[in-house]
């Protein structure tokens, strides 16, 4: 099954305006959380109750070059129309290294958080932010049970609006230094557990949009051969693993924390390569990772500012347009930001910084109120 998500985006059309000191009426507001386009629900017309005139409708055919409508003071009674935002969202699995290593604080310290622990607080903030643009999952590797070396498991599979599940899952990992060792005391099994992701996005419907992978760690791979009382690296496993994932069609992003990485620093640069990325990114503390984070996300958003509108074309010059109930945004016919209405599509596109704060995920609710005029560039 397709997946889509959408933002929760509300039009809310005015229904009819009230005469200057009549009594104040209240908004009645339907279900916002349908995520489809109502285009059976007709709207008002604007009623001049202090001249008497008849009502003008302004659902009908409208050009945008029509003059500025009369409007009352009062605009009360609105009726929301649910629209979505055009793009949907592409697929990203988390592949999130949880072996022993991960216990240990960032640096060479024995007191302080553990990389889990940041770790988790920056993919749980992550998954939170971007989880209307982005259908995310997770496997944690390696998984429970047997030498430590099991291969990751998928264990919140990809799904529109999945904060919640991962968040959740996160949470349960213990992440204090004793309690993190004793529960992961796992090796880091890299190549065994990409070949599990892939295996698991061949199981599931391609996602036009796009399909992703995060490799999460700290570490070189290994659970090779037994050597020196552990394992043998397994770098080259590892990259043939990636390099097969991104030609199943699913783009690697590979993210190092903490230094582990020291003792070859071009490995990284070899695995980005493999999964089709032009550079991997490095995080030494907790600000580069959540930044680092940040900028994955936002390179495999879909690159939309435009927004749908239910129904009929409408009068722009009636378009009051807001993000999160903040101020009003102005109209820009010159595109150089704010907003502006395209008839023949029945869209409004963002331009300049409000394109992106859409784009970036940040903004959960795109208010469009019709029937009052709102501010021009």
């Amino acid at each position: 099954m397709h997946r889509r998500a959408h933002l929760t985006l509300s039009l809310v059309f005015v229904a009819a305006c009230a005469a200057a000191g009549s009594g104040t009426g209240g908004r009645t507001h339907n279900d916002a959380g349908s995520t489809g386009l109502d285009a059976s629900r007709d709207g008002g017309g604007i009623t001049d109750a202090g001249t008497g005139h008849d009502a003008t409708p302004r659902d009908s055919a409208i050009t945008p070059h029509d003059s500025a409508p009369m409007v009352d003071a009062g605009c009360d009674l609105s009726t929301p129309v649910p629209t979505t935002i055009v793009g949907d969202p592409p697929d990203m699995l988390l592949i999130v290294d949880i072996s022993g290593s991960m216990c240990t604080p960032l640096g060479l310290g024995l007191t302080g958080a553990s990389k889990l622990s940041i770790m988790k607080a920056a993919l749980t903030d992550t998954v939170t932010t971007y989880d209307a643009r982005i259908n995310f999952g997770m496997m944690l590797f390696p998984s429970g049970g047997g030498d430590g070396c099991n291969p990751g498991a998928v264990s919140v599979p990809i799904a529109a609006r999945n904060a919640g599940p991962i968040a959740t899952r996160l949470a349960g990992l213990r992440d204090d230094l004793f309690g993190c060792a004793l529960a992961n005391s796992g090796a880091t099994p890299t190549p065994t557990s990409v070949d599990a992701a892939r295996s698991y996005f061949g199981t599931i419907p391609v996602n036009p949009v796009g399909r992703y992978a995060l490799l999460a760690t700290d570490g070189l791979p290994n659970c090779g051969p037994p050597i020196d009382g552990g394992t043998a690296d397994t770098v080259e496993e590892t990259i043939t693993a990636i390099d097969a994932l991104h030609t199943a069609g699913v783009t690697s992003y590979v993210l190092g924390f903490g230094s582990g990485f020291g003792s070859d620093p071009t490995v990284l640069n070899r695995m980005a390569t493999a999964g089709g990325t032009a550079h991997p990114f490095n995080a030494s503390s907790a600000a580069e990772l959540n930044a680092a984070l940040g900028t994955i996300a936002a390179e495999i958003i879909p690159p939309s500012c435009t927004v749908e509108l239910g129904g009929p074309m409408r009068d722009p010059m009636l378009f009051q347009v807001r993000f999160d109930g903040g101020a009003l945004i102005p109209r820009d016919s010159s595109h150089g930001r704010g907003w502006d209405y395209d008839a023949a599509t029945n869209t409004v596109t963002f331009y300049g910084s409000e394109c992106t704060a859409v784009q970036s995920g940040s903004v959960t609710d795109v208010q469009i109120d019709f029937g009052c005029p709102g501010p021009l560039i």
